[in-house]
């Protein structure tokens, strides 16, 4: 994956969201070195609460934006930080964003 595709989209979830950013996590194949030409970019964006409509119509904009522009499935959800935290040792799906994760970005 090409850093400078993976920088882009980091760059325009916070253009939409900075505030709400606690941090953006690559996780999956893409994380792992294991991804093939079908992988799909597996994206974990850790927010303060939840984002309202607005924010989530332009995080999906976005999405498809870079699908089409990438010819690339780029598949980001947001998670409420507080419950990835509480959850994180619990749910197999957390278990594996902060074992396979790698940071993009993180809040100061």
């Amino acid at each position: 994956m090409d850093i400078k595709i993976l920088d882009e989209l980091v760059a325009g979830i916070l253009a939409i969201m900075k505030p709400s950013v606690v941090r953006i996590v690559l996780y999956g194949s893409v994380a792992r070195g294991t991804n093939t030409e079908e992988s799909d970019v597996d994206v974990a964006v850790l927010v303060k609460g939840q984002l309202d409509k607005e924010m989530e119509d332009k995080l999906s904009d976005l999405v498809v934006d870079m699908n089409l522009k990438y010819d690339k499935v780029f598949s980001v959800i947001d998670i409420d930080y507080e419950t990835f935290r509480k959850w994180e040792g619990v749910t197999p799906f957390y278990q594996n964003v902060t074992k396979e994760g790698i940071v993009l970005w993180k809040a100061a």
